[in-house]
This record gives structure tokens, C-alpha cells and sequence, in this order.
């Protein structure tokens, strides 16, 4: 009934997991599925599953409650197990390119070449000076094999994997285009993980993943007011339902604006630094996503910082919704946090 050439997007992160079904007609997508569930502390960290037996509960519910159970699936990693880089090579043919990029990625990785995935994106055949943008990407075999594995435990047949960032400009170039001539900042803020891109002309110029998160303003909450996890992260989601007057409110805004200026100031260093490395020019617009975007002062903080126009995506903007089957105001809560797995349910067996 599903159609089997839509994928089931899967988004495996460091505080839940979401899942998207996608169908094309006509008129354009339709949002078939689209559900989450909380992961415990601690069972995915960095991108590395902690905790396989929660992960693959997790998932099996989702599965089973959305009747998902041998559907295909686009799974992602993310985290210091996947190296993303933009090399220059000798012009040459694909087949030659195919032949040399395990020696060409010993150079760049620093993991043994055989215990890595590699796989490579032409950018530019024709870069100048008779040389070739190629884009390199290698993941960890063990990531991707927990990965896949937890997909299969819990009923789906996984076909794709992608990485988040690759994700996010997916369902970025769906909902709002990439401008030509313009040079805009794509920053996936995660539990545990941000994840930073900078696109221009719509070609991926700079990437980076930082090991940090909302999960820092959790700890923060934790620490501060002497309480548990789950009462700290009620506090930080519940900030705008609080009463204003109340002291825990008035503590969590001071913790989400100093975390704010935490996070900030790394994601500030990487495009200071990608500025000092590139030619491609100065950010146009930045565009958040990721469950931790909405973190109180992040968006103030950052437009202070980079002196450029801040929002976020949201990725269900060009996708019809029937509002007879979907609670609009829980999509518009989450949206932030839906970018991954919407960008994977975009993705299609077979294609680059």
C-alpha cells in the first residue's frame, strides 16, 4: 500500500529517534508517517549506539505502532566516525577514480583504511588547473554496522546510509532552494552534536561536527537545581510554558543564555575559521534545525555573532500534510528536530 520506492527516513540521534514516510504524487509529497520516541541517557553517544537493546526497543515500537515492519529504510551516522572532506585531485574518469580513492583516502583519514566505508561525490570535474573538487566521505564499518543492525532488529530492511549533514541539505534544497550566488550556513544543533555546513552556489564548500550540544544545558539544569535527568529536561523544554515570575523560570533562562554563548562561541570558531580558508565569501543567512535549536537566546546570540539574518528550517514547508491525520501543532513543535529524518525519507534506492 506504501509503495516501496519511499524510503522510511530514519534518524538514530543522541535523545530520540525519528522516523518520516514520504509519498510522491502528482501534487507533490505527501507526509505519510512521521513519529519519534525518547531515547534513554546515554544509549547513543557521539553517534555510537551504548546501548543496542534500548535503541532497537525504541525503534520496534515506532515500527510496529506506524505498521512500518519490513518497509525499507535511509539510515544516517554521524560524530567523530565519519570524515568529511573536500579534496582536489588530478582531473580524471570516474573509473580511474574508482580504482584510486582507497589509496587517495589513506592520505586524509586517520583511521585503518580497513576499517572504514569510503565513498566519493565529484563536485567540480573541472575545478581549474586540471584539477577535480571531489567530496570524500568515510564512516567507521563498525558505526554503520550498528546502525543496520538495529534497523533489521527492529523490522525494517535498511538500504540507504547517509550522513545527518547530507540529510539537512536535502530537505533544505526541498523546502527553501539553494540562492545562487549566495553563501548560506547550515547548523544542525543535536542532543549531543553539532553539525555545521556551508553551502555556496549549492555546493557544499566547509563542514564540520562538534562534540557538543542541548544536552550541555541539560547538565547545566541538573547541576545548578539538584535535580534528575527527565525533571532537567522538563525544565529546559518547558521554559516558554513556566511561569515567568517563578525562580526555576529565572534560573533556566540564566543557564539557557550562558549555554547559548557556549555553543555559540564553537560554532563562531569553525566559521571564523572556514572565512580565513575560503574564497566563496562572507554568510548570506544562517539556518538552524536540530531538537536544540530552539534552546532560549541561541537565535538572538548567533545573528549578534555573525551579523547575519538567523531561522529555522522547517521541514515540512513544501510537503502536503492532511491535518485530518496529523496533529499540526505537534509537526510544527518538532519540526526543528525532524530535519534528518525527513531529508532520509527524501532519499531513493540507487541514487548519488
Amino acid at each position: 500500500m506504501l509503495g516501496n520506492k519511499n524510503l522510511v527516513g530514519v534518524d538514530i540521534g543522541s535523545h530520540s529517534i525519528k522516523i518520516c514516510l514520504l509519498r510522491e504524487t502528482a501534487k507533490g509529497l505527501h507526509l505519510q508517517r512521521f513519529d519519534f520516541a525518547p531515547l534513554p541517557p546515554e544509549a547513543m553517544v557521539d553517534g555510537a549506539v551504548m546501548n543496542f537493546g534500548a535503541v532497537v526497543d525504541r525503534l520496534k515500537d515506532l515500527v510496529q505502532a506506524n505498521k512500518l515492519g519490513g518497509h525499507k529504510a535511509a539510515l544516517s551516522v554521524s560524530g567523530h566516525s565519519v570524515i568529511i572532506k573536500k579534496i582536489s585531485l588530478p582531473e580524471m574518469t570516474d573509473e580511474e577514480l574508482a580504482s584510486s580513492i582507497m589509496w587517495e583516502a589513506e592520505q586524509y583519514i586517520p583511521f585503518d583504511i580497513k576499517e572504514v566505508h569510503v565513498d566519493v561525490q565529484v563536485l567540480d570535474p573541472k575545478a581549474g588547473q586540471g584539477q577535480m573538487d571531489v567530496l570524500l566521505v568515510a564512516a567507521k564499518k563498525e558505526v554503520i554496522n550498528d546502525h543496520v543492525s538495529i534497523a533489521m532488529e527492529a523490522g525494517l530492511n535498511p538500504v540507504i546510509m547517509d550522513v545527518d549533514t547530507f540529510a539537512v541539505q536535502n530537505v533544505f534544497e526541498l523546502n527553501y532552494g539553494f540562492p545562487p550566488a549566495e553563501t548560506v550556513g547550515l547548523i544542525n544543533i543535536g542532543a549531543s552534536m553539532i553539525n555545521i555546513d556551508v553551502v555556496s552556489n549549492g555546493i557544499l564548500q566547509f563542514t564540520r561536527d562538534i562534540s557538543m550540544g542541548g544536552n550541555l544545558l541539560t547538565e547545566e539544569i541538573q547541576r545548578e537545581l539538584g535535580v534528575g535527568f527527565e525533571e532537567a529536561e522538563h525544565y529546559k523544554t518547558g521554559v516558554g510554558e513556566s511561569v515567568s515570575s517563578s525562580a526555576i523560570f529565572r534560573e533556566v533562562q540564566r543557564l539557557a543564555e550562558r549555554v547559548s554563548h557556549t555553543l555559540v562561541t564553537e560554532i563562531q570558531r569553525s566559521i571564523e575559521f572556514f572565512k580565513a580558508t575560503s574564497l566563496s565569501g562572507d554568510l548570506s543567512r544562517v539556518y538552524l534545525s536540530g531538537g536544540s535549536c530552539q534552546i532560549p537566546a541561541i537565535i538572538k546570540t548567533l545573528e549578534q555573532r555573525l551579523e547575519v539574518s538567523v531561522e529555522l528550517i522547517n521541514p515540512f514547508k513544501n510537503i502536503v500534510i492532511d491535518t485530518k491525520r496529523f496533529d499540526i501543532a505537534m509537526l510544527q513543535r518538532l519540526a526543528p528536530s525532524a530535519g534528518v529524518s525527513v531529508g532520509l525519507a527524501l532519499r531513493r534506492r540507487g541514487d548519488r
